[in-house]
Formats: structure tokens, sequence, C-alpha cells
């Protein structure tokens, strides 16, 4: 049985602990292994989350877990799974990884890669302060690089004064991330719930995300830009892998997240690509029909002008409109 493994993102302050324990406190949080990371040399959240329950809870707090403790973060969860092993106890059903509010997802993924004798669904989940998340996004790289990442947001503290509506905060969200599934649960116990659901299928991108209610336009971050890249159909793999190398070494540390289906010569449906940062994983090959629009592939940058982009993608011909 494959353990779904959370990586559990979102800035400081924007309410991860809580929605941890919001979900750990329900029944479906049961058969749960819990991993927390704080910058600090104290793990206070990782204190509060082992007094709630009696849930196996690792406690990663000699630094960053994006940027120092890799190593630590695969002997851990090695330890982990091997004493359920020992134990003669199945797999865990979950695994939450509750990063630092300062970390980034693309290293913690790069660090996962040494856990693939693992059978792992991993997820980043990140969570977005109703009322500061448009302010952190705009303001601080790593809460940018967050919500990028994410293929769930999870909007929090929707009842605090003078927070936002749910469809401005959602607006808002979709301004940094249009591929990610938004929840936006008022009941603590269901969004939790609903945050750490297990995903269901892969799902496209909309032709022009800005047409999504709640959508893009007016609610930019002058930082980030949303792009969308139309790649050509029934080109070889190598030539589609070329492009997205290109485009990776052109962006770098801007590019933030990439996904989308595309139509690739000699393969009966689309394959879905995606990456978070200049990560990324093999193809997915969907079923015919399933994805939409084929060679519709949403790019997520920060401080990316759109012709520069372009200059990368146009040799591949692929062409770049900024949405």
């Amino acid at each position: 049985m494959a353990t779904d493994f959370h990586i559990l993102a979102g800035f400081l302050g924007s309410g991860k602990t809580t929605l941890l324990l919001d979900f750990l406190a329900t029944p479906e949080g049961a058969d749960t292994a819990v991993l927390v990371n704080d910058v600090g040399a104290i793990d206070v959240d990782g204190a509060v989350v082992a007094s709630s329950g009696d849930m196996p809870v690792a406690f990663l707090s000699n630094g960053c877990v994006c940027c120092s403790i890799g190593n630590d973060l695969v002997a851990t969860v090695d330890d982990l799974v091997y004493g359920r092993i020992d134990a003669g106890l199945p797999p865990f059903r979950r695994m939450i990884l509750e990063c630092s509010g300062l970390s980034r997802p693309g290293p913690i993924i790069r660090s996962l890669a040494d856990l693939g004798a693992h059978d792992f669904r991993v997820r980043v989940l990140s969570t977005f302060d109703a009322g500061q998340g448009a302010a952190h996004a705009a303001n601080f790289e790593e809460a940018a690089a967050q919500l990028a990442a994410a293929q769930t947001v999870v909007l929090t503290k929707l009842d605090a004064d003078g927070a936002p509506a749910a469809g401005d905060a959602a607006a808002a969200a979709r301004a940094v991330n249009p591929l990610a599934q938004l929840v936006a649960e008022p009941d603590r116990a269901m969004r939790a719930v609903a945050a750490f659901a297990a995903p269901g299928g892969g799902v496209a991108p909309t032709a022009d995300p800005a047409a999504e209610p709640g959508g893009l336009r007016g609610m930019r971050h002058p930082r980030i830009g949303v792009f969308l890249a139309t790649v050509p159909p029934g080109l070889e793999w190598d030539a589609v892998a070329h492009w997205i190398e290109d485009v990776a070494a052109r962006c770098g540390d801007r590019l933030l997240r990439m996904k989308g289906p595309v139509a690739v010569a000699g393969v009966d449906g689309p394959l879905l690509i995606q990456g978070v940062g200049t990560i990324f994983g093999p193809p997915m090959r969907l079923r015919p029909g399933a994805a939409g629009d084929p060679g519709s592939v949403v790019i997520i940058a920060r401080d990316l002008p759109r012709a520069e982009l372009a200059e990368a993608c146009a040799p591949h011909g692929v062409a770049v409109v900024e949405t």
C-alpha cells in the first residue's frame, strides 16, 4: 500500500500547525506519522504537535529543512518506515512533514528522491493566510515558492477580523498558482480533512487561467508572472525534454512551477509534465481526452519578463503569452 507523503508548507504564521492539529483530531487523521521542522534551535511547533496525541512525531530542529538537513530528513523517514516494518505493522497511511515557514518545497522534493525505495505519493500542500497571503507572496520569495509549488492551497484565517471574502482570497491565491486545488472551507475540521484528502486524477489547466471564476485579472503580484506556453503537437519526447531543459536553465531559481499536458509523437494520449522549481518528475501518461487541451503548459515564475521566457521557447516552436 502506497503512503501519501504530504509536504505541508506555508509562510510564517499562516496556520500550518493549526491545520495539522485540526486534521490529527479527526478520525481521518489516524495512522499518520508526523515530522516537524522549525528553523530555530527549539522546535516549538513540534512540541505542540507532540502534546496533541500519541501519533509518531519526529523532530527536525537543526535548521531549515529545505537547505540544511536533507540527510537528516532521509534518515528520519527511513527510521519511521523500517520501525513500522520491524513491528510487523503495515505502512503508515500517510506521513506529513510540517516545514518551517521559510522552507522552499523544491529542495525538499530533491531530498526525497533518495527515498525512492519507499512507495510514496508526494504532494505539496500550502496554507494561504486570507488576510496577509497576497502581501507575503508579493514581498517574500519563500512565500511565493511555497504557493507556486502546491498541488493544494488551503485558505486560512477566513474568520479573522478584516479578512477579505473567501472569493477575494481565492482570487489572490490563484494569482500566484492557478494550477492548485483550492480549499476554502470555513469549518476547521472539514477544511483539514479536505486539505489532506488523497488527490484524484491529474487535472489539466484551463486554456486561459485568467478566465476562471474569481480569475486573475486585477489581482496580479508585481513580481510573479503566470504564463501559458503552447507546445506544438506531435513533437518527439526528446524535443519536449530539450525545451524543458532550456526553460529551466534560462530561468533558474526564478522558475517556480511548470505543469501541463503535451501531445508527443508515438504516444497514445497526452503526457503530463510537471516540475517544482527546476526539479521535474517523470512524465505521466494521461487517458486520451482526459487532459483538456494538450499543449497548454502553465509556467509560474518570479521576476521573469515574458520576452526573456519567449526567447528561450522560440527555438523550440513554443509560443508564450502572459495571462
